[in-house]
């Protein structure tokens, strides 16, 4: 025998090959922003323009004069109205690869669903007249375990659910012989026996 008989065989390595991402995107928050901004700019003139229509501009109140005061409420108001939209694009996340859709959730603590061709039923797209005017939407996808993931504000919503369809249109299937789950994930399963 030769030296070269003994040596021991290292195992064949495959790496499943990452899938492409086809489509990524936050909830589109910018139009709800804008026109929250300029409501509160219109009342925050029209309020000042009556308070110096009337005289009560430098009215004292306890601690500062009305005016001081109108313009916390409505910096208050307006600080309260673009918090929501402005967390709901921190906190979401949309991912639509080649083998399903990623849907992330949390800032803090966070959750993934991911979505398969085959757990994929239907979806929905979902817009009101303000959210056509600015091609936004919502999109409603059902799962086959009859629970429902709402993708929330979504611009161009026509168009992502178009290629969210192909993608989950797509068969899938398996050739051969199927093997360990762990080389399904790039793994010899030699590497897990001991």
């Amino acid at each position: 025998m030769s030296g070269g008989d003994f040596r021991r065989q290292q195992p064949q390595v495959r790496i499943k090959a990452v899938s492409r991402t086809l489509w990524s995107g936050r909830p589109w928050v910018l139009p709800a922003v804008l026109s929250k901004s300029i409501t509160v700019i219109a009342v925050t003139v029209l309020t000042f323009w009556l308070e110096f229509l009337f005289g009560v501009t430098y009215f004292s109140a306890p601690i500062m004069p009305i005016i001081a005061w109108t313009a916390l409420a409505l910096f208050t108001a307006w600080i309260a109205s673009t918090v929501r939209p402005l967390l709901l694009r921190a906190s979401h996340s949309y991912i639509l690869k080649e083998d399903g859709l990623e849907v992330r959730v949390g800032i803090v603590t966070s959750k993934s669903f991911v979505i398969s061709p085959a757990g994929f039923s239907d979806l929905e797209v979902v817009r009101s007249l303000s959210a056509r005017i600015v091609n936004s939407g919502d999109i409603v996808i059902h799962t086959q375990g009859d629970s429902d993931i709402r993708m929330e504000r979504v611009r161009s919503p026509l168009k992502v659910a178009a290629q969210i369809r192909e993608v989950m249109a797509r068969p899938f299937a398996r050739t051969g012989k199927s093997e360990p789950v762990s080389e399904q994930v790039g793994y010899p399963a030699e590497a897990f026996r001991k």
